[in-house]
């Protein structure tokens, strides 16, 4: 309660509207991203009370009513677009992975670690001589292109995280015990542990873990309790993991330890920055683990205390830049309400597995990452001085997805994609390939000349993308029926509004429709809302990392990278990728501070206008790339936007 009101006070004192904009002035203007946090549940929790951090930031600046984000609306492509002002024609970014060109058809690079083809704002200030910094934005890995002076980003991983059981032998009044750490074939680890008795009962509650066998440095903890390991790599990063050991006998023969992956971070910047950040926080730790979760080797708990402790080193290592080498402009960026939404958006009874008690329970665990992210930003706003500006983004919304959509299923079944007998793509007899992600794919046809054992000649080319192009638009699925009782269940929470969260659609005759009260329960449907050829149809994504073929799901649909049945259920419940018009997929803007006012903005914007609104505040030219217009009202201009 105490931090509480600090909290209220200090942001009456600092995020106010400053004097004139345009003044010369030392502050930072951070950009804070949100994946996936949606419009109408940022809303809907601040009405409940749930995020009052955002909530004081909407009250002492501005928030949007109305912003979209781009197409697609995938997190590579919709960051890229915050970070330039420019769409996926112009950054590259045209999917979470990428298939580059003269590579085999199967080729897939992430997005997450190619560089922009257009330059982020970040770079274009360094060039400006201003100082930047960047910590985890999608799109700031300083190993590939643009980058800012201080970087940090997602480094490798060394290892997936284990489960093991654990063999102690008596030596005296101590049992000791060792496991491997596999890394690499060039860098094995092994972890000792020495466990000593407290008492006459010779009850094993304290433990020692180290690399050395001699036990220096030791790491010492307690039964049911966090201990962490770290090391440096060849190649100087630091990297380490979180562990827990678990026992009920008191002889520890059921000793049981849980470790999570090994991580490390990629830090870049001036002089001993990549050691002051290691020292002063330690290795980058794992942002979350969903296997063990699944297999219950952790509590859901215990895998919030992981996901917590990602966010807090996030936090800590961007305050710490902001207050020690004093950017003029620096984004970082929350995963936690994505990950979330993907695993547990079950709010429809035609996804796998849906009950009302169901829903209930996993909109708790979306409601969770919403309220770290509040509590992550409070944290943020204590820092905040009367120069500085802060814009609080998400990359796009999630909507529900009830089946997976397996495009390559469909080629192989026309036999334009072929499987030798271990069931792997022969890119040397494949025609054609799909790389999916989200609610779209790229089909990409096998060119000579242009894929590397490209086996379609120029002159077929035009004529087997009109074949592709026919399947899919042509393709018939029988639509699934739904369980009476589930659906009066769902009928009866829209309409009652007893849910957890407000629905997309308050109306009555849509809420039959989407049950299936208007729809003939062996109708048949295709999954594709669009099917196109983007570099007739869709400039705006014509790319070279563009596929062929674009193929778009409809609402409800995922597309699955693998080759399986071509529906089928789903452990992904919450997607993305999709048409960005569909409310579900709205993002978030609010944005107070130095030269910012207090109100609304009321404009029609979109996640192409941060970028050009940051060069206007900051007072620099933009580059020509950019097609977003700076925010009139964060601007303080008057503009025609219809």
């Amino acid at each position: 309660m105490i931090m509480r009101i600090l909290l209220l006070s200090f942001l009456s004192m600092t995020i106010l509207p400053s004097v004139v904009l345009g003044v010369e002035e030392n502050g930072s203007t951070m950009v804070v991203s949100f994946d996936g946090m949606r419009h109408d549940y940022l809303e809907s929790y601040m009405e409940k009370g749930d995020m009052p951090n955002f909530s004081d930031v909407v009250d002492k600046g501005m928030y949007a009513k109305n912003i979209r984000t781009i197409f697609p609306s995938l997190t590579s492509a919709s960051h890229a677009a915050i970070a330039t002002g420019a769409r996926p024609s112009s950054t590259g970014m045209v999917s979470n992975e990428i298939h580059k060109r003269n590579k085999k058809l199967t080729n897939r690079d992430s997005a997450f670690f190619s560089p922009l083809d257009a330059e982020p704002v970040w770079s274009v200030a360094r060039k400006e001589g201003k100082t930047t910094a960047t910590v985890l934005f999608p799109g700031s890995n300083p190993e590939y292109g643009y980058k800012a002076d201080y970087a940090v980003y997602y480094g490798n991983t060394w290892a997936d995280s284990d489960f093991l059981s654990l063999d102690f032998q008596t030596e005296g009044n101590t049992k000791k015990t060792s496991f491997p750490l596999k890394l690499d074939k060039h860098d094995n680890r092994t972890v000792y542990i020495m466990a000593k008795s407290s008492g006459k009962l010779h009850k094993y509650d304290t433990f020692y873990f180290s690399f050395d066998p001699s036990m220096k440095l030791a790491e010492k903890v307690h039964l049911d309790e966090w201990g962490f390991l770290s090391f440096p790599t060849k190649n100087r990063e630091l990297a380490g993991f979180s562990f827990k050991l678990k026992a009920t006998k008191s002889d520890l023969s059921d000793a049981k330890l849980y470790r999570t992956a090994v991580t490390s971070a990629v830090i870049e910047g001036p002089s001993d920055f990549k050691e002051t950040i290691n020292e002063n926080f330690g290795f980058f730790p794992v942002q979350d683990d969903d296997k063990a979760l699944k297999k219950k080797w952790i509590t859901r708990k215990e895998y919030e205390e992981i996901s917590t402790r990602f966010a807090q080193w996030a936090t800590d290592v961007s305050l710490y830049i902001k207050e020690r080498y004093k950017p003029d402009l620096l984004f970082f960026y929350y995963p936690q309400v994505d990950h979330e939404s993907h695993n547990y958006l079950l709010i429809n009874p035609r996804q796998p597995g849906y009950s009302k008690e169901k829903s209930e329970r996993y909109m708790e665990h979306i409601r969770w990452a919403y309220r770290l992210s509040d509590e992550m930003l409070g944290q943020v706003l204590l820092t905040i001085n009367k120069n500085d500006r802060i814009f609080l983004v998400s990359d796009h919304g999630m909507e529900p997805v009830h089946s997976s959509l397996s495009p390559n299923e469909e080629l192989e079944k026309k036999g334009l994609l072929v499987k030798d007998s271990q069931g792997k793509i022969d890119e040397k007899k494949s025609k054609a390939f799909a790389l999916s992600s989200g609610s779209i794919a790229h089909i990409f046809i096998n060119v000579k000349g242009i894929e590397k054992d490209g086996v379609v000649d120029q002159k077929e080319y035009v004529s087997l993308q009109r074949e592709i192009v026919s399947i899919f638009k042509n393709v018939q699925l029988k639509k699934k029926k739904i369980p009476l009782k589930s659906s009066l269940s769902y009928i009866y929470g829209r309409l009652e509004g007893k849910n957890i969260i407000r629905y997309e659609d308050e109306s009555p005759i849509k809420i039959l429709k989407d049950t299936g009260f208007f729809a003939s329960f062996d109708q048949k449907v295709n999954p594709y809302d669009k099917v196109i050829i983007p570099k007739r149809e869709l400039k705006e994504m014509y790319h070279e990392n563009t596929g062929d073929i674009l193929l778009v799901a409809k609402k409800g649909y995922y597309m699955a990278q693998d080759d399986g049945d071509e529906v089928m259920a789903t452990e992904v419940l919450g997607n993305h990728g999709g048409n960005p018009s569909r409310k579900e997929l709205f993002p978030i803007l609010l944005a107070a501070g130095n030269g910012i006012s207090k109100g609304s903005i009321d404009s029609k914007v979109s996640t192409l206008d941060i970028a050009p609104t940051l060069y206007t505040l900051m007072g620099m030219d933009q580059p020509d790339y950019v097609e977003g217009k700076s925010i009139p009202e964060l601007v303080g201009e008057k503009r025609d936007r219809n």
